[in-house]
């Protein structure tokens, strides 16, 4: 763990122009959410990530949501700025076994990224998702940090100035996972795009008709991200015609 430094907290003017400047995917809502790392009685501290420590977050959506972007607090055990260590994000399904909740080696999506921060001046590292995979009400799943920078100049990732969520940690990269627990909780935030009860009303008028029918059309052989790329291939085609066609008329 990095606990409190004995020099001034400094709050970048950088870090908090990339929280205000990075827009909002559209529809987008956030899953899960905590305080943010300033002001709390520990001042800023957060675990190391590093080659002997990594870092799981466990959360638990409200409702079924495509995944949209990840947003994580973080600063630098290197004070000099010479080194920006590259750390590794995973979403990952849980790994109950006897009851013991851990990340699984399931990944549902990656992503990678220079911590930006320079000494204990946090800064949110934002991670917009291409993959959009779904994630459904009620069922456990991770972020998972890791990274093979050396430990002392290594990110951290911060914890957040007030509440409590279930983290776990490795003791080495790629190492199994110590049983997780309810503790300080890292500084995160993840948005997502709500599924509703009738995914191919793409305009939102409370049924399946032929303005949906034009957008699936309009949308023809791309990658959208998302709907109208109904199964999820990364190009709209056939088979999302035909998931529509499937869905005609007034939503349940």
């Amino acid at each position: 763990m990095t606990r409190t430094p004995h020099h001034p907290r400094r709050i970048g003017s950088f870090a908090l122009a990339i929280a205000v400047l990075a827009p909002v995917p559209a529809g987008a809502e956030v899953i899960y959410e905590t305080a943010d790392p300033f002001g709390g009685p520990f001042g800023l501290w957060g675990p190391d990530v590093c080659i002997d420590q990594s870092v799981g977050l466990r959360f638990t959506p409200g409702a079924d949501y495509h995944l949209d972007r990840i947003s994580l607090w973080f600063m630098s055990n290197d004070f000099s700025g010479r080194t920006h260590p590259l750390v590794e994000v995973t979403v990952r399904t849980d790994d109950s076994v006897k009851d013991v909740s851990v990340p699984s080696d399931e990944v549902l999506e990656a992503w990678s990224f220079n911590v930006a921060a320079v000494g204990w001046n946090p800064i949110l590292e934002v991670m917009d998702s291409a993959e959009h995979p779904l994630l459904t009400e009620g069922v456990y799943y991770w972020i998972v940090v890791e990274s093979m920078a050396t430990c002392g100049l290594d990110g951290v990732w911060n914890f957040a100035s007030n509440g409590v969520g279930f983290m776990s940690f490795s003791l080495g990269y790629g190492d199994p996972w110590q049983p997780g627990g309810q503790s300080a909780v890292a500084a995160t935030i993840i948005e997502g795009t709500p599924v509703g009860p009738c995914p191919a009303d793409l305009d939102g008028d409370g049924s399946v008709g032929i303005l949906d029918l034009l957008a699936v059309l309009a949308a023809w052989d791309s990658d959208p991200g998302g709907p109208p790329d109904f199964d999820g291939d990364g190009t709209v085609g056939i088979l999302d015609l035909l998931a529509l066609l499937a869905n005609w008329g007034p939503c349940a």
